[in-house]
């Protein structure tokens, strides 16, 4: 019986150490000597590699959000602004252009060229009834002036910073 347990015991000694063996590399294997290669080689080309290029792609909204905060964007709406004249003369829609700045100075002017005209056009009304109540002020002076639908200019917005 002795020599029926010491064999027992044997035996299970010899089974753990052979299924142990097979975690300890082979200095012989072409796997190990491999792996040993490739991480060498991995090592050299990060020390020898070149300066590198970075290219950063931003959603172009990104500026137009930093631009509204800085307060450089115009925004605009469609609204109705007061056509006073559309001459191809420069100098006639340029000193047009003086005398309302001196007489309503409450409201904006602008110049617009659209080949082969120069348009001179005043204010940034919301609604057409205000562009008709203004339009009926200006009439006596120019009576062909006539309310057009344009892209007006929102006021800026005041910001406590």
């Amino acid at each position: 019986m002795k020599f029926h347990i010491t064999l027992f015991l044997i035996f299970s000694v010899l089974t753990g150490m052979s299924q142990e063996q097979w975690t300890q590399p082979n200095p012989n294997d072409s796997i190990v000597t491999d792996s040993i290669l490739v991480k060498l080689d991995t090592i050299r080309s990060l020390q020898m590699a070149s300066p590198g290029k970075v290219t950063i792609y931003k959603d172009p909204r990104i500026d137009q959000v930093n631009q509204l905060e800085r307060g450089n964007v115009r925004l605009t709406k469609t609204g109705y602004r007061v056509q006073i004249l559309l001459s191809q003369n420069k100098e006639e829609v340029n000193s047009l252009k003086a005398k309302l700045i001196k007489k309503h100075d409450e409201h904006n002017v602008y110049v617009n060229w659209q080949q082969p005209n120069f348009s001179l056009k005043i204010g940034d009304f919301y609604t057409r009834q205000q562009a008709v109540e203004f339009k009926y002020e200006v009439s006596k002076e120019f009576p062909a002036a006539i309310v057009v639908k344009d892209n007006i200019e929102l006021p800026k917005l005041i910001t406590n910073q």
